[in-house]
């Protein structure tokens, strides 16, 4: 009886000190695979940087460069020098100024009827509301082209910002619309009691609670402005109007006069491209992160 107590407390060591060691292990496998994935998705970052400071003979050659014999960062001036593309990332602000306020105003509204209110064909709505995530961009190119030439707004923002001044979209009326579902509803009535009303609920009660699920669909529809080549290129035709993103098919084009490949100022002016959104997500990612993981969805 003696030994078999005498031997509990080995046995319950000998088990944690192999719970602490399997932990650890654990710990070491998830660390080891972050770290590998990290590197993944830096290595893209990295090659357009280290790309952007050589010389386009080093970017054509046979053996691959990882980084630079001399770092050319005149390639930088040049970009800016060459083209008008300074206008072009301003083109391209303006845009994304115009949408982001939209989607949050718009969107708000649109996912505050879906989510608070009960009326005839709510659930129909919002299918169909979903189901347009489903139609192709090309299905309805023509048919939009189409109604914007006759009202004469090709080579206009109008058709490139109208639709977040409509909704924002199916997809951040559904994160918003989840979001705001995961916040009481005794909220809400505690403010009915006091002679609110439903849009001063929203803007006093519910739109300071949505900060992280704003500041998502701020950043998600600047990524989506900002890297949108597709639309730009189809609306506009004048060198001026265009957006950074439509700017980088100039430095595909071998100039004239030299003959000489610019394929380092493509990856300079892509790197330049890049510097904006890597400030928005530093300066935000907290939010970004408590929007995705609150409204339970996988991004």
């Amino acid at each position: 009886m003696a030994a078999t107590i005498e031997r509990l407390p080995s046995t319950e060591l000998r088990a944690d000190v192999y719970r602490r060691g399997r932990n650890r292990a654990q710990r070491a496998v998830t660390y080891l695979l972050l770290t590998i994935a990290a590197l993944m998705f830096a290595f893209p970052l990295f090659w357009t940087v280290s790309s952007s400071l050589q010389t386009w003979k080093e970017l054509r050659s046979f053996e691959p460069h990882l980084f630079p014999a001399v770092p050319q960062w005149g390639n930088y001036a040049m970009v800016f020098n060459s083209v008008p593309f300074a206008r072009w990332m301003a083109n391209s602000f303006l845009i994304t100024a115009i949408t982001i306020p939209g989607v949050i105003i718009t969107g708000s509204l649109t996912a505050y009827s879906f989510a608070r209110f009960n009326y005839v064909g709510k659930e129909v709505w919002f299918v169909l509301m979903l189901g347009t995530m489903m139609i192709p961009t090309q299905v309805t190119l023509i048919p939009q082209y189409v109604l914007f030439f006759n009202l004469k707004l090709i080579n206009t923002y109008v058709p490139l910002t109208i639709g977040s001044w409509l909704g924002g979209g199916a997809f951040m009326i559904f994160l918003l619309r989840q979001f705001i579902m995961s916040i009481p509803r005794d909220l809400d009535e505690a403010a009915l009691m006091d002679g609110a009303s439903p849009i001063r609920i929203l803007w006093g009660v519910l739109l300071p609670l949505m900060k992280p699920a704003l500041t998502t669909v701020a950043i998600l529809q600047f990524l989506g402005d900002w890297n949108e080549f597709f639309g730009p290129f189809i609306y506009l035709n004048r060198v001026d109007l265009f957006t950074a993103a439509v700017g980088l098919r100039f430095f595909q084009n071998i100039p004239l006069e030299t003959r000489d490949p610019r394929d380092h100022l493509l990856m300079a002016a892509a790197a330049i491209m890049t510097v904006p959104v890597i400030t928005l997500f530093a300066a935000a990612q907290r939010y970004f992160i408590q929007g995705v993981v609150l409204s339970g969805l996988k991004i």
